[in-house]
C-alpha cells in the first residue's frame, strides 16, 4: 500500500508541476493576541500600529486588483499571437513529425484560458471586513475610543488576511500558467525552425548531387592507333566500321554550367 501510495503521490506532485493549482485547505484568519485592555495602555501607539497594518492590507488587495487587470489584458493581446501561429501548424501537422507542433498548441492554449479563468477569480468581488459607521458608534461610547477602534482594525486586518491570500494564490497560478504557455509557443517556433533548417538543408544535398546523365553516342567505333606506327612524324589512327552496339563517351557539368566530355583525350 506505501508503494501504490507514494506512486499516486509523485504522479500528482508531477501533475502539479505540469498544470498547477490551488490548494483545497482553507486558510483560516490569526488567532487575536492583542485585547482591548493591553491596547488602552497605550492607544495612541496601537491606534497608529492599526492603522498602518489595515493600509497595508488594503494596498495588498488592490495591488493584486490591478495585476489581475493586467494579466487578462495581457492575455487577450496575445491570442492574436496564437492564431497567427494556427495555420502554420495546421499546414505542417502533414508531417507526422511535426504533429507535436498541434499537441503543444492544444497545451499552449490551455494554458492561456487556465491563466485568463484564474484571473477572473482574483477580479471577482469578494467579502471584505471594513470599519462601518456601528463599530465608530460603539468605540465612543466606550472609555478609551481610540483602543477600541484600534481593537477593530486589528480585527478587520486579520479577517481580511485570507481572503487576500486567496487572491494572491490566483495571481499566482496565473503568473505559472502565463509562463508555461510561453515556454508552449517558444518549442513550437523552435520545432518550426529546426524541421525547416533541416529540410533545406536535406534539399540543397539533394540538388547538388544530380546531375544530368548525358552522354554522346556513334553507332562507330572509337577511333584507334595504326599497328603501324608513326607516318611522316605523326600517329595514324585507323577509323573502325559500324558496330552492332553504339559506343558513348559520358559527360559531366562543369562549374560553370557547361558539358565537356570525361573521354581522355
Amino acid at each position: 500500500m506505501s508503494d501504490g501510495r507514494g506512486w499516486k503521490t509523485s504522479f500528482i506532485d508531477w501533475l502539479d508541476v505540469i498544470f498547477p493549482q490551488a490548494g483545497s485547505a482553507s486558510v483560516k484568519p490569526p488567532d487575536r493576541v492583542a485585547t482591548t485592555e493591553n491596547l488602552a495602555k497605550n492607544a495612541a501607539l496601537a491606534m497608529e500600529v492599526a492603522t498602518r497594518l489595515h493600509d497595508d492590507e488594503v494596498r495588498r488587495r488592490q495591488s493584486a486588483d490591478t495585476k489581475a487587470a493586467l494579466y487578462l489584458a495581457f492575455l487577450a493581446a496575445v491570442l492574436p499571437v496564437v492564431g497567427v501561429l494556427t495555420p502554420s501548424v495546421t499546414n505542417r501537422f502533414r508531417y507526422p513529425v511535426l504533429a507535436l507542433d498541434l499537441a503543444l498548441l492544444a497545451i499552449a492554449l490551455l494554458y492561456i484560458l487556465m491563466a485568463g479563468l484564474y484571473s477572473a477569480k482574483a477580479l471577482a468581488p469578494s467579502a471584505t471586513v471594513v470599519i462601518a459607521e456601528g463599530d465608530l458608534s460603539d468605540a465612543l461610547d466606550d472609555e478609551d475610543a481610540r483602543a477600541t477602534i484600534a481593537s477593530r482594525l486589528i480585527d478587520a486586518t486579520r479577517l481580511n488576511y485570507p481572503l487576500n491570500n486567496r487572491k494572491i494564490t490566483y495571481i499566482r497560478l496565473t503568473q505559472a500558467h502565463i509562463f508555461r504557455a510561453f515556454l508552449a509557443i517558444m518549442l513550437i517556433v523552435a520545432i518550426d525552425w529546426v524541421t525547416d533548417t533541416m529540410t533545406a538543408i536535406g534539399k540543397a544535398q539533394q540538388e547538388s548531387s544530380i546531375f544530368p546523365n548525358e552522354q554522346i553516342c556513334t553507332p562507330l567505333g572509337l577511333p584507334r592507333v595504326d599497328s603501324h606506327g608513326f607516318a611522316n612524324g605523326g600517329l595514324r589512327y585507323h577509323l573502325p566500321g559500324l558496330s552492332g552496339a553504339p559506343v558513348c563517351l559520358p559527360l559531366s557539368i562543369s562549374e560553370d554550367g557547361t558539358s565537356r566530355s570525361t573521354a581522355p583525350p
